[in-house]
């Protein structure tokens, strides 16, 4: 059964503001991504570590930047949804694309466009996540997934009979998931889209982890400086070497068996940005960080 679809938009965003001459749009920075020869050691380790995440980092850290704390807690959500979420690739990347265009912002749709192959979506496909939704042959799996996010979009609320629709197709932790990430998206996209931040090609700084050491920008030096106790689980940890990449001062794999321990006599504190940051970033959640009293 097709659901009738809730109100949404005729035309693509970006077509509406071409027609409307009388809104000029100041494409420079509100807030300019900071350069990455600025970052912390520890957020150029994650640029690094994430190569595989595709194009279109280096602005986007660069913009979490201004706020590591934040940063942290962002790609720790980021990082759950991709790696440990429960909606497949493909139902992810269409929450996330039509989110970005309903938004109309085109940094994470042009980001997520390049990942939406590998997960399963073909090239018309892609492009019709930024149409009409009756302008392409959606089956009715996607299209439930769509119009659920243009409810979102519209309303922030889903309608009984599209709700019903979605609790046929997804388990609950998948729904709650799909709530969540469209959230998530639709913040990143408010975010990057006030802020005006460009893409990586217009004028980014390289991708090169290992420049040369700076002063840290202004305001990436959020937390006190509190010693804290880090405990790892090594029956969670998966060897993955992401906590010794963030901090190489806290954290070593053992010649063993390749498992992360702590380094003799290191001394962690909140003002280490890689500490939290490499619990954030853990895959198999096996680093806890807290305050001593």
């Amino acid at each position: 059964m097709i659901l009738p679809s809730p109100v949404q938009s005729s035309a693509p965003a970006r077509a509406r503001a071409a027609k409307a001459p009388d809104r000029p749009f100041d494409t420079r920075p509100r807030i300019a991504p900071v350069p990455l020869e600025q970052w912390p050691s520890t957020l150029r380790a994650v640029l690094d570590a994430s190569r595989n995440d595709g194009p279109g980092r280096v602005n986007l850290f660069g913009t979490l930047a201004h706020h590591l704390p934040l940063a942290e807690a962002w790609l720790a959500l980021a990082r759950m949804l991709t790696h440990d979420g429960t909606l497949s690739a493909r139902d992810r990347e269409l929450v996330i694309l039509r989110t970005a265009h309903r938004l109309d912002c085109a940094f994470v749709h042009d980001r997520h466009a390049a990942r939406a192959r590998p997960a399963g979506l073909r090239p018309d496909e892609t492009a019709a996540t930024a149409a009409p939704l009756d302008a392409h042959g959606w089956g009715s799996d996607d299209l439930v997934l769509l119009r659920a996010v243009d409810a979102l979009a519209d309303r922030a609320d889903v309608p009984d009979a599209l709700w019903q629709a979605l609790a046929r197709r997804l388990r609950s932790d998948q729904l709650v998931e799909l709530l969540v990430l469209a959230g998530q998206s639709a913040t990143m996209c408010m975010t990057l889209r006030t802020l005006r931040t460009p893409p990586d090609s217009a004028g980014a700084a390289a991708e090169s982890p290992r420049a040369a050491e700076q002063p840290p920008a202004p305001g990436t030096h959020a937390a006190p400086d509190q010693a804290v106790d880090v405990r790892i689980d090594r029956e969670r940890c998966c060897s993955s070497g992401q906590c010794v990449t963030t901090a190489p001062d806290v954290f070593e794999q053992s010649d063993d068996d390749g498992l992360v321990l702590l380094r003799p006599g290191h001394r962690a504190s909140a003002a280490q940005p890689g500490v939290r940051l490499a619990a954030a970033l853990c895959p198999g959640g096996a680093i806890t960080v807290t305050p001593q009293p």
